[in-house]
């Protein structure tokens, strides 16, 4: 498996003016100087076998902070904004109101009369493509570029609709790409866990951070658990008191009703103030017959099941008497969204599972079922942040654990 960490740049002068900045090039400023020190701090102890700039000064500045050797590549640009370079979203509007309107919705438009998003898609993807050969199937690698190419790239990685509903990663925010058998896969998106004040993105809306639960013995042995129970191990119940110190400060804190999830709502509720609070919708997928099993044994077991869901590739309910991931996908949205209006304007913990989370992450990605393995599922104690409106959903980050990283 090849790893493939990305890294925007830190803060500029036009970041802070609120400017877009494209193919140009402005200052960075204090903030982004501490910025690229802490991001330095934490990736230049590192060992990777390939390390690849922007050639545009920010990235390249932000590059040099690691104290790492690197190479530079025009394929891993920002896209050229034409006469947008420089302006105000404001200016923007009134110069082009079609076409901003266009790139909001996801069209094809000529960015300022400039770039399309579909060539700037074409020359990262073989910018992208041409690291993963790079340092082939076992070796590692660290790119530094900027906040739309980080966007267009995971949009096409991640085979979802525009405009991308992960959030722009903040300055100096860490992604984490696999590549493997022609696979690429998300398993970390937008850590700013390096930053003393990571930035807020969402203004308007509810955020709601789920965490997975601590480990279990069935997590261990690899079974299948579903919405059989079981207790933390003595790590899970460790990695649960690890993640309050990592934990943005949340407003109220659910549980799903199964006891893992409880017992790791507890502990991380006794760390943060909080009485954890059982919500309904967001327990772990339904295996039915399979509960408990392993894959092999699921395989041994149920033959032609398994032939359909592991080989044909078809949502079947699972064991029998359990849910279809569509069903699962639809029940955590639902779920999600009674607790965004139930706390407008809130940041709500929600411990939930693997299987649940990663799956309401698939239907904001607007990921059909071949393509839901483009995401990986979160570590145990790991959170993501989801923001919800009644209009959109938008994933601010996934994945997150500085807990397990040290």
């Amino acid at each position: 498996m090849t790893d493939i960490f990305i890294a925007r740049h830190g803060e500029t002068e036009s970041n802070r003016a609120g400017l877009w900045q494209g193919a140009t090039d402005s200052a960075m400023t204090e903030v982004g100087q501490e910025q690229i020190r802490r991001l330095g701090a934490r990736l230049g102890q590192r060992s990777f076998d390939f390390v690849v700039s922007s050639d545009l000064g920010r990235a390249q500045t932000t590059a040099a902070a690691t104290g790492l050797a690197f190479e530079t590549s025009a394929g891993w640009r920002e896209p050229d904004l034409g006469k947008w370079e420089g302006k105000t979203y404001e200016e923007v509007y009134a110069m082009s109101p079609e076409a901003l309107a266009g790139f909001i919705r996801g069209e094809d438009v000529r960015l300022g009369g400039a770039d399309r998003l579909s060539e700037t898609a074409e020359r990262l993807i073989a910018a992208y493509r041409q690291v993963v050969d790079s340092v082939g199937p076992d070796g590692s690698a660290l790119v530094v570029t900027h906040g739309l190419a980080i966007a267009v790239l995971t949009g096409v990685l991640l085979s979802t609709r525009l405009p991308n509903p992960l959030a722009l990663a903040g300055n100096t925010g860490v992604l984490r790409l696999s590549s493997e058998d022609g696979k690429d896969r998300l398993h970390v998106h937008n850590d700013t866990t390096h930053l003393v004040d990571p930035p807020i993105s969402f203004r308007g809306g509810t955020e709601i951070v789920f965490i997975r639960h601590g480990q279990t013995q069935g997590n261990i042995e690899q079974r299948w658990q579903g919405q059989q129970d079981g207790a933390l191990s003595d790590l899970g119940r460790e990695q649960a008191k690890g993640a309050v110190a990592g934990l943005p400060e949340l407003d109220v804190l659910y549980t799903s009703n199964l006891g893992r999830a409880i017992e790791t709502g507890e502990i991380i509720g006794s760390g943060l103030g909080l009485t954890p609070q059982v919500a309904e919708g967001v327990e772990e997928f339904s295996f039915g017959d399979w509960e408990g099993m392993t894959h092999e044994e699921i395989r041994a077991g149920y033959p032609d099941e398994a032939h359909q869901l592991f080989e044909l590739g078809e949502d079947i309910v699972r064991g029998r008497t359990g849910e279809t991931w569509a069903r699962l996908r639809a029940r955590v949205s639902a779920a999600a969204h009674t607790l965004a209006e139930r706390h407008r304007g809130e940041r709500v913990g929600v411990v939930s599972h693997g299987g649940a989370t990663r799956a309401f992450a698939n239907e904001v990605l607007a990921q059909d079922f071949a393509s839901r393995g483009g995401i990986v599922s979160m570590r145990n104690t790991a959170f993501a942040t989801f923001g919800v409106t009644p209009k959109q959903v938008r994933i601010f980050d996934w994945n997150i654990a500085p807990h397990l990283d040290r």
